[in-house]
């Protein structure tokens, strides 16, 4: 009983660890100028996500090269998501 006990947790520290160096997936953004506050908010929870995932993935990764790609795709969500933000905002304002 204890040997299935163990193997299950090795098992799942093996994956959980195989999953940190998987590159994560772009979250999808929503268009700014449709975007209502539930987007909004699922958005910002969707970058959170994967600014986290990256973090772990940037922790494992090996190669100069993926390590770069990867931080330079973190800035160009991180980017496009205040960019998405800031309009949202400007819209919120006008439509008051």
């Amino acid at each position: 009983m204890n040997n299935k006990l163990i193997t299950a947790l090795i098992i799942g520290s093996l994956s959980s660890a195989s999953m940190a160096c998987s590159k994560p997936e772009k979250p999808a953004l929503p268009v700014a100028e449709d975007a209502v506050l539930a987007q909004m908010v699922k958005a910002q929870k969707d970058v959170k996500k994967y600014i986290k995932q990256s973090n772990q993935f940037l922790e494992c990764v090996k190669s100069n090269n993926k390590h770069d790609r990867m931080v330079s795709e973190m800035k160009a969500v991180g980017k496009s998501f205040n960019k998405i933000v800031k309009v949202y905002k400007a819209r919120s304002v006008a439509s008051s």
